[in-house]
């Protein structure tokens, strides 16, 4: 997930930007903008923090500046691409082109698909177009939220960089919902008109990069092949489970190879997997109308991401037949505990597996059972 913050106005926002992991600093030439920038101070902060930061990418926001205008600022201030987010028409693009400079459209929302198709034609690389909210005779970043509906509509044909309104508090819905290639924010991130907040910056890039990675995690059912995989992930998963109860004998740390290949004869296994690597998994089985499910892990890397959540609702729907779901962890492991609970199961049973270790119970009703 890219992730860019525009608006900055100053060194040190731009700094803190940058140490906190975006990938793209956008700053702003629109004059009516409250986060408008002089190009001599541009082009000193881009010197600056391309000593430090050389794979960052430095973009420029025009709004229905000359073409000769936006390349003599780009060049001047060295930056690496240009947004348009005027009234530009697709020639904009093509003659920035030209001077092999990357420039790409802000589109309002509810284009039609001529419209875009056009202007993500005439761009080379990515993004193919900016989606911001639709503010009629406002320009430049105005806030407003985007129409996700319609987003994620053009996100599913072109790669897209969605804007509009972000904050750390609704990126992650964003992403989940538009899919998009990047995020956009300005003042979404910001304690006052053109002074960004570190702390929000933080919030933001953590929550896109959470949500970033979710998106790209594909679950889907596991194959017997996948038994040595899952069953070494399993192992590094309960660790933290034997350290918690103090019993390194527990049956997910002592399964054998054989064993879990056999549970793939009456089990459904699913898996989490992304870039040819499985990163979660859970397994279940239906036994007189309830669905047992079983073995809910995630890699230490990927939990906390929303991964531990998608298996075990996915698992769910694959039972349509069940009346009841039912699962089980141990009573000292309030992370699980959590999200059990969070998703709708309640405790209905505790049952002593040893001296140092309880189970606890769960179960949830099926909703169209």
């Amino acid at each position: 997930m890219i992730i860019k913050i525009c608006g900055l106005a100053n060194f040190d926002d731009a700094l803190a930007a940058a140490e906190l992991g975006a990938d793209y600093l956008g700053f702003n030439f629109y004059p009516k903008s409250p986060r408008c920038i002089a190009e001599s101070d541009c082009g000193k902060i881009v010197a600056a923090l391309r000593i430090g930061f050389p794979d960052l990418s430095y973009t420029g926001v025009f709004v229905n500046h000359p073409v000769a205008e936006i390349i003599r600022i780009v060049k001047r201030c060295n930056l690496d691409a240009a947004q348009l987010s005027g009234d530009e028409p697709p020639g904009a693009l093509a003659a920035l082109g030209s001077e092999k400079i990357r420039a790409y459209k802000a589109i309002r929302a509810g284009a039609d698909a001529p419209t875009l198709k056009e202007f993500a034609d005439s761009t080379e690389g990515e993004p193919a177009l900016l989606l911001d909210a639709t503010a009629p005779r406002l320009y430049g970043g105005t806030g407003q939220t985007a129409d996700w509906d319609w987003a994620a509509s053009v996100a599913s044909r072109y790669p897209v960089c969605l804007a509009g309104g972000l904050t750390p508090e609704n990126v992650c819905a964003a992403i989940r919902k538009v899919k998009p290639w990047g995020v956009d924010t300005a003042s979404g991130v910001e304690s006052s008109a053109g002074k960004k907040s570190r702390e929000k910056m933080a919030a933001f890039i953590a929550a896109a990069r959470r949500a970033g990675r979710e998106i790209h995690v594909t679950i889907e059912p596991a194959q017997a092949g996948d038994a040595a995989e899952i069953l070494a992930l399993q192992k590094l998963a309960y660790r933290s489970e034997a350290e918690l109860n103090r019993d390194f004998s527990i049956s997910p740390l002592t399964q054998t190879l054989a064993q879990i290949e056999s549970e793939f004869d009456r089990k459904l296994f699913l898996r989490a997997k992304t870039e040819g690597r499985i990163v979660g998994s859970v397994r279940a089985e239906l036994r007189d109308g309830s669905c047992h499910i079983g073995r809910l892990i995630v890699h230490p890397e990927w939990q906390n991401q929303g991964t531990g959540s998608r298996l075990l609702r996915e698992i769910e729907a694959r039972f349509p037949q069940a009346n009841r779901f039912e699962l089980f962890t141990s009573e000292r492991s309030g992370r699980n505990l959590h999200i059990y609970q969070k998703s709708g199961y309640r405790i209905f049973k505790r049952e002593p597996m040893n001296e140092r270790v309880t189970l606890v119970y769960l179960e949830k009703a099926a909703e169209n059972p």
